[in-house]
């Protein structure tokens, strides 16, 4: 056990004769995608998410590039991944279910007041929340909104 714990914590040319010991250049095993996910969803924020911890880019090269380009506009913050901005230095970019309740949430306010169309996109701003569809979205949640269509002015 000695012997052992010196090899450890020695130079590898003042090893002990009594150890034996063999430097593998390259990997004994090959393993690809051992885990294969079942059910997971690849989001917008996935690839980009990949890029910054990993490196990772997709084969084509073209896509590739894209993939670069576009990754600059985003950091990696403790796993999650915030969008650089020139109103809030970064804005939390959010999931499909996340961006869903972030919306409902700012759209009926604290006070129960309805915001609608570029307010609503603002508040969602200085909450510091980003996805891309945001403004597409939001139009289709005040269309679908009740309230704001009956205070909706006529025109």
């Amino acid at each position: 056990m000695d012997a052992l714990s010196q090899f450890a914590s020695s130079e590898i040319e003042n090893y002990s004769r009594s150890i034996y010991f063999q430097v593998l250049k390259t990997p004994t095993i090959h393993v690809i995608n051992m885990i294969t996910p079942v059910g997971v969803i690849s989001y917008w924020i996935d690839p980009i998410k990949n890029h910054l911890e990993i490196w990772w880019l997709p084969n084509d090269a073209q896509e590739a590039r894209k993939l670069s380009v576009r990754a600059l506009r985003y950091s990696l913050i403790k796993y999650l991944l915030y969008k650089r901005s020139f109103v809030i230095s970064y804005l939390k970019c959010l999931r499909p279910l996340e961006a869903d309740e972030a919306l409902k949430e700012a759209h009926e306010g604290i006070y129960g007041q309805h915001l609608g169309g570029r307010a609503l996109a603002h508040k969602i701003t200085q909450l510091g929340f980003y996805w891309p569809t945001m403004l597409a979205d939001i139009k289709a949640y005040v269309k679908k909104c009740d309230t704001c269509q009956r205070h909706a002015p006529i025109v």
